[in-house]
């Protein structure tokens, strides 16, 4: 059984009040029990925990935590909790459900393929000719590797998800439920007569470095002639789409119904929230940053951080946001205004 005491020691935090308390589990502030860990980041959830019965939370310093009481309930106080709260979540962590060890006799693996030991292959999964599955990998229900794709050590592709031909996905990936590595880029033109849209192949792939997360339903272009690469380390939320010849950084987060556009570049650590978009062509510089629901029709410079539609410095953006909320509050005046001039 873990308690306040290990918790604490496990975190390198400082304890307040007894080492004893037993935690079996890990709660929100206000919904927690008196045998439940809490997290508490901001005065928010520091009024719920006063509130609530939780008997031990894990508090970012500064934060006051109010009708403490140190007798019966344990604090223990950590420079950052939401990083504090990683090694906690792992501890009662029990493991993603993983397909049987070996090949499952409902799945079709190619003869050519190679399938390294430890490998897991679920049952409906294909695995086509010329396919490498890594040590240790996993590839679930009815996912779909097709010709000469590759599946690096350790990665786990979930239900469903497909990695077309040639493609190549590195150690210790995630490739989220129905997500599609390597389908074909949005690429067409008009015939000669204009009376009918011809396709243009794409002859490329996709690259996936080590240690990519991908959400459900992902969708990587291939490239028109290289390669649509995702550098590692980085992380896609669920549903983004990034066309084909994009390339992205290390370290590069990206949240949720985000669009990228072909042959943008995007730099090491960039940040987008939810919903951008981002046009063709474009360079966004390592370390920017891109607030929700933004629209990028030109470079980003690095480090800077910009939002709006379309989107601009952030300062500017929020000038103008503020600039159309006034005007709103003052349009009956103007309007009178000019009926009387």
């Amino acid at each position: 059984m873990h308690t306040s005491g290990s918790i604490a020691q496990l975190v390198g935090g400082t304890l307040r009040g007894p080492s004893d308390r037993p935690v079996r589990g890990l709660a929100a502030a206000g919904e927690a029990g008196p045998e439940q860990l809490t997290f508490v980041g901001d005065l928010v959830n520091a009024n719920r925990w006063a509130q609530g019965s939780a008997g031990t939370a894990i508090v970012a310093r500064g934060i006051e935590l109010p009708a403490h009481d140190a007798a019966v309930r344990a604090v223990i106080e950590v420079e950052n909790a939401d990083l504090a709260m990683i090694p906690v979540l792992e501890l009662f962590f029990t493991g993603d459900p993983l397909p049987a060890a070996g090949i499952d006799p409902a799945a079709r693996v190619h003869p050519s393929a190679r399938v390294a030991a430890g490998a897991r292959i679920g049952p409906g999964a294909v695995v086509s000719a010329g396919c490498t599955v890594g040590e240790d990998a996993a590839v679930h229900a009815n996912a779909v590797l097709y010709e000469g794709a590759s599946v690096g050590a350790r990665t786990i592709v979930h239900a469903g998800a497909v990695i077309r031909e040639r493609c190549t996905v590195g150690a210790r990936c995630i490739v989220g439920a129905n997500a599609v590595i390597g389908g074909d880029g949005f690429g067409y033109r008009a015939s000669a007569d204009g009376r009918s849209v011809l396709r243009i192949p794409h002859l490329g792939n996709v690259v996936i470095e080590d240690d990519v997360e991908l959400g459900s339903g992902c969708m990587v272009d291939r490239g028109k002639f290289g390669a649509t690469r995702v550098g590692a380390g980085s992380k896609l939320d669920n549903l983004c789409q990034i066309g084909h010849n994009v390339v992205i950084g290390r370290m590069c987060m990206i949240s949720g119904q985000t669009g990228i556009a072909g042959s943008t570049v995007v730099g090491d650590g960039v940040q987008m929230g939810g919903g951008v978009g981002i046009a063709p062509h474009m360079r966004i510089g390592a370390g920017a940053r891109i607030a929700a629901r933004a629209a990028v029709m030109c470079e980003i410079p690095a480090g800077e951080t910009w939002g709006g539609y379309p989107a601009q410095e952030i300062r500017g953006a929020l000038r103008e946001e503020a600039a159309l909320r006034k005007l709103a509050g003052n349009a009956k005046p103007l309007l009178k205004l000019l009926k009387d001039a």
